[in-house]
Formats: C-alpha cells, structure tokens, sequence
C-alpha cells in the first residue's frame, strides 16, 4: 500500500507547502500533488497557488517523494506546453513526476468560464483528453513529432530535453465516467476516483478490466488510487490510536482490495498528528 498527501495549496502559503512535503517525505509519503485550478471551486476565498510552478518549487526542495498534479484539466492546458512544462518538472525533480490528468466536470465549469475558457461538452472534453496524450507521448519520446486531431495540430514539433524518466513519465487520470475509463485502459499507467459506492466502484472495475482486454492489457498494470478530503482530523479530545482506527475503517468503507494507493486532502489548519495518523492508516490496511 502506498501513500500520498495533496499539498494545502489554498493557504496561499508556500512556506507552509513546503514544511508539509518535508514533513511528508519524512513520514514515509510517496507521493505530493497539487491541484489544477486558478480559483478552486470549493474555496470561498478563491486563493491558491498554481499548480505547475508550486510542483516546480517543491522539486528542488524534497528528495524522494515523487510529485503529481491531482489532476492537470486539459482543458486548461495545450498538450504542447503541458509536455514542455511536465519534461521540465521531471528534469529539476531528478524523474519523480506522475502526470494526473483530466476533463474537468460541471463544477469546474464556472471557473474556466470565468477566466475567458470554454468548457466544452463531454464527448470533445474525451477526445481532447485523448489528443493530448497522444501527443504528450509524442513530444516526450520523439526527437521530431507530427500530429493531426480534430483538436490538436503540431507540425514537426521538438522537446529537448526529454523527462528524466523512460520512456515517459507515468500517466493517471482522474475520473468515474465510463468514457475516461475507455482512455483509462488504453493510455493510462494509473486511475484515480472519489467519492464512488462500493457498487459502482465493483461496477467501473470489471469495466475497466473488459476494456484493458480489448486493447492488450493487463488490467493489473493499471495502479488504482482513490482521493479524499479529511477536515479537521486532529482535537485535543481525540485518542490518537481511535484516530487511526477511524481513517482506517473510513478507507475500508470508500475503497476495494484492488485499489493500492490513497491519496488525502487535509484541512489548511490539521496539524501533524493528522499526516502521521493517516500514514499509520493505510499501513494499518496491508
């Protein structure tokens, strides 16, 4: 069971990001991920660090945890520059990125909206999200890349230097609908969900698992991680061990044997004990 921590980007603070991946990284993390927004939806006050140049900053001052975005809208960002940007960030984090991707939902749809962005239906959200990969895998492993899509045009396009990683970084994208599984278990190394019942999670499983088929894969190939939101974990009444025990079961109740990776959003104002009771958490679930 592996482990990872969403960076508190909406404190507006990046001195406190970075005591929180440190600390992280030393309570045995895997992973720090930031969001893709330029004005989370669910913040009222609207502030929040970017996501691609936070990653950037965190790289240079962690070690071992690798680093993500959780996940990158594309929408939001040309494929183009996403490789140059993504190829960089695994250059200065010495080949530590997983790249999240995604399509955005209803709820993001007044954000983009505001900043001048279209918001595209479903079905042109999938086939951007499909395009794009395509031509991230091309600027990554290519010394020379051509691509003609429906939305998407490069023409002998270069990216020197390539990511640290080979042949690529890995790529996981975020969402439950049954036409980002279809991209899931064509392209994808991993699949990120939330907020599913214990049926519907069944249900996308063996979905994902016919369609892994049909393009040649292994469907265990494919790391399944799930993300959540914790508030205000750590109060003084609290027994830490009754801490523990409650995340644990929490997981247990929102997850399934096949999922392997946890991912937690804490409250701006939990303090250590929570990071660390989480990290017990997971371990608890081996």
């Amino acid at each position: 069971m592996r482990f990872g921590c969403q960076l508190p980007q909406d404190l507006g603070d990046f001195d406190r990001l970075v005591d929180v991946a440190k600390n992280c990284e030393r309570l045995g993390y895997d992973s720090l991920w930031t969001y893709d927004h330029l004005s989370p939806f669910w913040s009222r006050s609207g502030r929040g660090l970017e996501c691609w140049t936070t990653l950037s900053a965190i790289a240079a001052r962690t070690n071992t945890a690798k680093l993500g975005s959780l996940v990158t809208n594309i929408v939001l960002r040309n494929p183009s520059l996403l490789a140059k940007m993504s190829s960089t960030v695994d250059n200065i984090s010495g080949g530590r990125l997983i790249l999240g991707l995604g399509t955005g939902d209803r709820m993001s749809r007044k954000e983009l909206n505001s900043y001048g962005y279209g918001f595209p239906g479903l079905d042109e959200r999938v086939e951007r999200l499909k395009e794009s990969i395509l031509i991230l895998k091309a600027l990554w492993t290519k010394d020379e890349a051509t691509f003609r899509g429906r939305h998407y045009k490069i023409t002998k396009a270069t990216n020197v230097p390539k990511p640290k990683q080979r042949p690529h970084p890995p790529i996981w994208i975020g969402g439950k609908h049954l036409k980002i599984l279809d991209i899931v278990a064509e392209f994808a190394d991993g699949w990120n969900y939330w907020g599913l019942r214990k049926d519907e999670l069944k249900r996308r499983n063996s979905y994902l698992a016919k369609k892994c088929v049909e393009f040649g894969r292994n469907p265990g190939s494919i790391v399944k991680s799930w993300s959540g939101t914790y508030r205000q974990l750590a109060q003084p009444t609290r027994n830490y061990s009754e801490l523990v025990e409650k995340i644990s079961r929490n997981l247990r109740e929102q997850t399934d044997p096949e999922t392997s990776y946890f991912i937690a959003y804490f409250d701006s104002r939990d303090e250590r004990e929570s990071y660390q009771a989480f990290a017990d958490a997971v371990k608890s679930l081996d």
